[in-house]
């Protein structure tokens, strides 16, 4: 079955007046999207084709960017290699034939050619005209920059130094770099001339506010608290001169601040602003710099609110709870974000009573009102009780009534289920499964408390959260339904993984993507990036309980499910050698209680083999092995360790099937 097109990787124009992304064809390539949001330039005046869609040749890598003179920059890179290549392609009138032609709409226009910096066979028809090869260690767009240019480039050295470059055309090229002596993160204009700018500036202590003159490289400091330890710009509105941004005031709690700039420089904490309930992104602010879009998120779900800034007033706008990306546009027609729910995948969705003069203007190739989003049915979320507090879940389906439960563990860890749209369990949906996403101990959005549980404990209050899920989707639904079935990536894979050690008969079968078998040994075998993430957490002292150390490996024996494990043969992230060493540890288990198990490694894919080409296979392959009927296990023989009355129970309400945790699982307070 092919997939729903995906749209991912939004950005706007420096004035939001186009729009661009990466969507996904039927096999599960990648090609680049654009807008033209407002139709004001040709190729698209009077054209209700304002969206027009590149050759399915790009990767997750690439990195999209409209420029305001109506082109398209698109940025590839090959992982490791500091190589770069940076095309520009211009649309191309309705109907026009060009070098490949897609059935999502009109492409873009260009010559063919080669369209990768790296080796390898040459990919199908190029669409860009303009092409530059660039070395640099990192490379990121922006858009803005001077009059006369494109966007802007940041190059982050090996000593840690930064470069702004101003990218041109006729000929395409990197000219005038400015180096900063540290890393910056984001460059938020400060007036309209293109050349100054509002970025935060690494130091000595950390990140501090400056302003940026490309002209000259001159910078000065930003208004910042004296006292506070942590500060992040945020947005800008370079016509009112607008500068928010998230502060610690001295007192430990972080706050929306607006920075007032100019002879006597001042950070002001709005009330109302600051009295919202949840955590608050400010995503985009009108031409005129009076009102911001505020997306307000509070643990899996999100609202958009209006916020006018000289009132101190917030209202929330006509969109129903759901995912909001951290990226809208704000131009003359009015705010576009990124929205989403479990059954609506991301795509651009206009809001009422935002543009200039007159109605909001239609978006063609996207979702194009907002009634389309509220008649959209969101999936609502669901709260559990355990021993320790209570987490919540996002739910799709009726878990007590379906024939399929599938429990879905997010990776991460540092993460958590929202009411977006993830394609896999969408698709689990449409197959009649019902859906359980938690966000367990351990998952981001719910405070530090809940998030930190986990620190040198991966794999342990989590674990004891999920186990509780799934006594408590087993004692409510039939006596004789098929019991829950397991769905883990990465971290989630690794979760999944312990469950169905420490709970054989509690499942009916689980499938793991990108999946690792211990804290201790992805550190030794991961890259540093990864090995970091293991420092900060902390490895912790194994558990005094009856599992003992979190390594799947070593507790393999007891798997008595069926199995489905899928890695791509060059993940960055999760070494694929870790699923090798679990078909490993499992071809040594093999006995007359032998349950079948699959470990695939899928040649030529990285971290999220789903979401490349040849996913949408691979996705056919899970969905299929899920949603699948159970085998008769009531005469496997129970795992070492556990009792033959374990076995016999495994039905049954009854908690000895899925054992005890002697070890501390509180949350750290």
């Amino acid at each position: 079955m092919n997939r729903r097109p995906e749209r991912i990787s939004f950005r706007f124009s420096a004035r939001s007046r186009f729009a661009a992304c990466l969507v996904t064809t039927p096999d599960g390539a990648l090609a680049a999207g654009w807008w033209d949001l407002d139709g004001t330039r040709p190729p698209y005046a009077d054209d209700t084709h304002r969206f027009r869609e590149g050759a399915p040749t790009e990767t997750t890598a690439t990195q999209v960017l409209p420029t305001e003179c109506g082109g398209l920059l698109r940025l590839r890179g090959a992982a490791g290699s500091g190589r770069h290549l940076l095309l520009l392609s211009h649309p191309a009138p309705a109907g026009t034939v060009t070098a490949e032609t897609t059935t999502a709409g009109p492409p873009l226009a260009g010559p063919r050619g080669p369209s990768w910096a790296g080796t390898g066979p040459e990919p199908p028809a190029e669409d860009a005209a303009e092409r530059l090869s660039v070395e640099a260690r990192g490379l990121r767009l922006v858009p803005g920059g001077p009059r006369g240019t494109l966007a802007l480039a940041v190059e982050t050295a090996h000593d840690g130094s930064t470069r702004v470059w101003r990218i041109r055309s006729a000929p395409l090229r990197l000219s005038d770099p400015v180096t900063l002596p540290g890393r910056v993160t984001a460059l938020l204009p400060l007036d309209g001339t293109g050349c100054r700018y509002a970025t935060d500036l690494e130091g000595p202590d950390g990140y501090r506010p400056a302003s940026l003159d490309l002209r000259d490289g001159s910078r000065r400091a930003l208004p910042s608290p004296p006292d506070g330890r942590i500060h992040r710009l945020l947005l800008s509105a370079p016509v009112s001169g607008l500068l928010l941004t998230a502060s610690d005031p001295g007192d430990g709690r972080l706050r929306i601040a607006r920075a007032t700039l100019g002879h006597r420089p001042r950070l002001d904490f709005p009330d109302r602003l600051n009295s919202l309930d949840g955590a608050v992104l400010p995503l985009a602010a009108d031409p005129a710099g009076e009102r911001v879009a505020l997306r307000v998120s509070r643990g899996a779900q999100a609202r958009l609110f209006l916020y006018d800034v000289a009132t101190d007033r917030p209202r929330p706008a006509e969109l129903p709870p759901g995912a909001f990306h951290p990226v809208a546009g704000w131009s003359e027609g009015g705010l576009r974000v990124v929205y989403a729910a479990p059954d609506r995948p991301a795509d651009l969705v206009g809001v009422p009573d935002t543009a200039a003069h007159g109605a909001l203007s239609p978006l063609p190739g996207a979702a194009s009102s907002t009634r389309d989003a509220s008649a959209t049915p969101h999936a609502p979320t669901e709260w559990f009780a355990t021993p320790s507090g209570r987490f919540e879940a996002v739910r799709l389906g009726d878990w007590r009534t379906a024939p399929t439960v599938v429990v879905a563990l997010h990776g991460g860890p540092e993460d958590h289920w929202t009411l977006g749209h993830d394609p896999v369990l969408a698709r689990l949906s449409e197959a009649g499964a019902a859906v359980m996403a938690p966000n367990q101990r351990g998952s981001t959005g719910y405070g530090r408390a809940h998030a930190e549980a986990i620190h040198g404990a991966w794999g342990v209050p989590d674990l004891a959260d999920i186990r509780v899920l799934v006594r408590t989707l087993a004692e409510q639904r039939p006596p004789d339904a098929e019991p829950p079935v397991l769905l883990g990536t990465s971290y989630g894979g690794f979760l999944a993984l312990l469950a169905v050690c420490a709970d054989p008969y509690a499942w009916a079968r689980c499938a793991v993507i990108a999946p690792f078998l211990s804290a201790r040994g992805l550190r030794e075998r991961s890259s540093p990036a990864v090995r970091a993430l293991i420092d900060r957490h902390g490895l912790g002292e194994p558990p005094d309980d009856d599992l003992g150390p979190r390594d799947v490996e070593r507790l393999a024996h007891r798997i008595r499910v069926p199995l489905l494990a899928l890695h791509g043969c060059d993940d960055p992230v999760v070494p694929v050698d870790e699923t090798r060493r679990l078909r490993r540890a499992l071809t040594r288990t093999d006995g007359p209680e032998h349950v079948p198990h699959d470990c695939l490694d899928i040649a030529g894919a990285g971290h999220h083999p789903l979401q490349e080409r040849g996913g949408a296979e691979l996705t056919d392959r899970l969905v299929g092995f899920l949603t699948a009927g159970v085998p008769d296990r009531h005469r496997s023989p129970a795992p070492p360790g556990l009792t033959v009355a374990d076995a016999a129970v495994r039905h049954r309400p009854s908690s000895a099937v899925f054992g005890h945790i002697t070890h501390d699982e509180r949350t750290p307070s």
